[in-house]
Parts: structure tokens; sequence; C-alpha cells
């Protein structure tokens, strides 16, 4: 008879038996057959101990009747093994109270031994089963330690189970909601101003996102992203339906508070000029996109651009070492410029540079400048910067490979509303005012902006910080905080 081997893994088998002729007979069948095993024959309990001891196997065949013991005694030491039990003819009532103990199968040993035959697959369906409760015991385990909230209903709607997040976020103990509808989280189908869409449905196969109100055992109401997807059997047949629910609260909170931010915006008169128009329809376009980080960084330029405008920026000099702003600026935007494939470089010296600024705003200063000149610099490309003394003052050097710019060119590029239209059209919203704010910071601390031109084809945006504090005008002037630095 030809035997099919499932699998050309070898596997260590370990055969307890105590019948040297049965020894034999599966060593014979093994090598003829060339099974793809490393066996190991022991003949009792004490010897399957021994061996055990310090030994891994992928499966274990156990006859039933040991001289010192069962094959009971061997399941008690197989550990995580699985065993396969082997009974003589007619005690298939012993078998099956093996099988209840915890081997995984059983062989019924006939006297022509025709039940070797059925080792290879036997073998092979228990380490296939073994692999795949490791791997549900894994995903089990993934599943009750996610953040998110799981739960899993048939196709009734009945909820089957639920993972501790979702105990924690819902208010329910275990017991408490399985054997429940899942429709006992949904606060109605008629939605009115409490039940509105977080999201537009986005379908992608047979996987289908949309955010909701539910509510927790509290009655409490909070929106949450969820998604759904089927569980399908082995014939394709869907059986259940995963849920993972994630609390969006906050996020929910931030988009309403940036609604809130954008329409106060659009009520006062300045807002009629231009560039407030621009930043009203990218507020509402990055909304719409769900970009809710850009549009919270446009409309924060926009206020602080503002606030100089009317003299009321707030700042806060103290003295400090300008050099320590500069290097956690390059190790903060690292990632940002590995994105766009470009080498960002701190050249500056140890040496300290001592400045009376604002170190918020210097940090500020820095993310705006590096950010336009990585996206402006190609892929495969370097961005360095570097600071020296320069008597009253410390010197700033941003060095690139963007478009070609010259003397006073950024000032130009800011002060020109076709170019913040284009930004605003083409993805730069975060630009097109940070440039401006930038510049406005860098004066408010008695410095100056210019760009140059190399003979390597470099540009270098130059800027300056006065070593003794934020400056006094009339045209602008600031808050100066009380915890100013003598």
């Amino acid at each position: 008879m030809e035997i099919k081997i499932m699998d050309s893994v070898r596997y260590k088998v370990l055969l307890v038996e105590d019948d040297k002729l049965d020894q034999l007979a599966f060593k014979r069948f093994v090598d003829t057959n060339a099974i793809p095993y490393d066996y190991t024959i022991v003949g009792s309990v004490a010897e399957t101990r021994n061996v055990l001891d310090g030994n891994q196997f992928d499966v274990i065949v156990s006859d039933h009747s040991l001289g010192d013991g069962t094959a009971l005694d061997v399941l008690k030491s197989a550990a995580n093994t699985p065993v396969v039990v082997v009974t003589g003819a007619g005690d298939e009532e012993t078998a099956t109270n093996m099988w209840k103990a915890g081997a995984y199968d059983y062989l019924v040993k006939d006297l022509n031994q025709n039940y070797l035959n059925a080792i290879p697959k036997t073998v092979e369906n228990a380490i296939n089963h073994k692999k795949m409760k490791e791997k549900v015991h894994l995903l089990s385990g993934a599943v009750m330690s996610t953040e998110d909230s799981v739960y899993i209903t048939d196709m009734q709607g009945t909820i089957v189970f639920v993972n501790r997040a979702f105990s924690r976020t819902y208010g329910y103990k275990e017991e408490e909601i399985v054997g429940q509808n899942g429709n006992l989280l949904w606060i109605g189908k008629r939605q009115g101003n409490n039940t509105r869409s977080v999201f537009q449905t986005k379908t992608a196969g047979s996987n289908w996102e949309v955010g909701f109100y539910h509510k927790r055992k509290n009655e409490s109401v909070f929106p949450v992203s969820l998604s759904r997807s089927p569980i399908k059997d082995a014939s394709g047949r869907d059986v259940a339906i995963v849920a993972v629910a994630r609390d969006i609260t906050e996020r929910m909170l931030a988009e309403d508070k940036i609604r809130t931010t954008s329409q106060k915006l659009k009520e006062k008169k300045h807002f009629q000029n231009e560039v407030s128009i621009f930043v009203a329809e990218a507020v509402q376009q990055l909304l719409a996109a769900h970009q809710i980080d850009t549009a919270q960084t446009v409309i924060s330029d926009y206020l602080d651009i503002s606030r100089i405008d009317a003299g009321k920026m707030k700042m806060t000099p103290q003295r400090f070492d300008l050099a320590e702003v500069i290097e956690k600026s390059v190790d903060d935007l690292k990632p940002s410029a590995a994105e766009f494939n470009v080498d960002l470089e701190n050249t500056t010296p140890a040496d300290k540079l001592l400045v009376n600024a604002d170190p918020h705003r210097m940090t500020q200063i820095f993310h705006i400048f590096l950010k336009r000149a990585i996206k402006s610099s190609g892929a495969n490309s370097n961005v360095t910067v570097g600071a020296s003394d320069a008597g009253n003052e410390v010197m700033v050097e941003i060095h690139d490979e963007g478009l070609p710019l010259e003397r006073d060119d950024i000032h130009r590029i800011v002060d020109c509303p076709d170019w913040m239209r284009e930004q605003f059209q083409t993805g730069g919203q975060d630009m097109a005012l940070g440039l401006r704010l930038a510049i406005e910071l860098v004066e408010l601390h008695g410095g100056r902006v210019w760009t140059e031109r190399s003979d390597s084809n470099r540009n270098t945006l130059c800027f300056t910080v006065s070593k003794s504090g934020v400056r006094y005008s009339q045209q602008k002037t600031v808050e100066i905080s009380s915890a100013e630095a003598s």
C-alpha cells in the first residue's frame, strides 16, 4: 500500500511501546516507506518521563497498556505535545476515555498491523491541530490585549464574544453582554441631531467602516469608529461578524473645536481679505478630507499672525542655549525627512549659543524653516542646519537643494497672494502661512531673514537671533510675560 506523506518536513516522533515486535514493526514501516521521522522508541512510562526531560517532540504515539502504567500516565507527562493512543482491538471504550483525557486521537491495533498505515496521516493531523491551537491562542491573546473594543456576533446579531477593552469601554461584564443582541449597543436606527454619522461609509470588498454613536451600559452616548467584517467557515460561508469599535470622543471634540474656531474667524472683519479667504477655504477642505492635524496647524498659524498684527502676541523670553533647541528640532524632524528620502543633518558646533528669547517660539521657527527645506528638496538630497556666534546675535544657516532662491526671494514669496493660493491648492497649506509666521517671529526677536544661492547650486536660508531679547516697535508690539529673564 502506498503511503502518501503530507509534508516533507521531518518530525520528531516518540513511540512508547513495550512490545518488542511492535517496536520492530514500527521501525520497519517508517524506514521502508521513507517517512521523514526522527523517531525515538521507549518501552515504559518511566523511560518516557526520562526522555521527555530535556527533549522536545512533535508528537507522541503511545500504546495504551504498558508494563508500569498506561497511556494516561504518558498524557500527564506530555505537557503540550499531542498524543496519539494505540489500543487493542475491541477496546474502543478505553480509547474514547483516553480521547476525553486529552489524547488527540486513537488507533486500534489489529493483528495484521494495518493500523500502521494510518499513522502518517494521524501524526500530520495532530501536529497541524497543535499549530492551529497555537495560532488561535496567539490571536486570542492579541484580541484580548488590543485597546480597541472587539466583539463578535453570530449571523442573527447575538453577541458571542467580547474582549477586555470592550468591557472597559462599554461598562458591561462579559457575562452580562454575551448572549445579548448587538442592537443593545445602538441608540436607534433613525438618525437625528444626536445620531449623525461621524464618517461617510467606506467600502472595501466585503468590509465596511462607518462611524456612529453607541451607548454604554449606563446609557451614556459616545461616538465610535466602527469596522465590521464577516468570519467565514472552511466552505466560505459567513458564520459570524467581528466588529472593532474605537472611542473617537477626543477626535470629535477636536473637529468641533476646529469648526468653531473656523466659524469665529469668518466673523472677524479682517477675514474678508484675500489671504483670510484662502485660509477659510483650506480649513473646510482639510476637514472634509479628515486632515485634522494640518487644519489645526493652518488655524494656529493664522491666529498667531493675527495676534502679531494686533500687537497681542504673548512671549516669554528666557536665557537658554539655542544649540540645544536646534539639536532637538533636528531630532524631531528626522522621521519626516526620512519619509521624503532627505538626509537632515545638524552642523552646529558643540559650543553654547546663549540667547534671551522665547524657546517655544524659537522651536516653532526651526520647525517651519526645516520643514520648508525638506519639502522643497528632492529625494536623495541633503538638508543641513548650523548656527554660529556673530557678536551681538546668532547666525543660523539652513542649506537645501530645492528650487533656486536668490537673496530676499523668501519675502517676495510669502507676500505673493498667487503663491499662497497655489500652496493652499496643491497640499502646501501648512507652509503658506508658516513661512510668514516664522519671518514675523524672527523679526520679533530682533532678527532678520534672507536667502542666498551658492556656487554649488545650494539654497541657503539665513536668519539671525538677537542675544539681547525680544524687540519692541510701534508697528508690532508683544506682551512680555513676567517670567522674562533679566
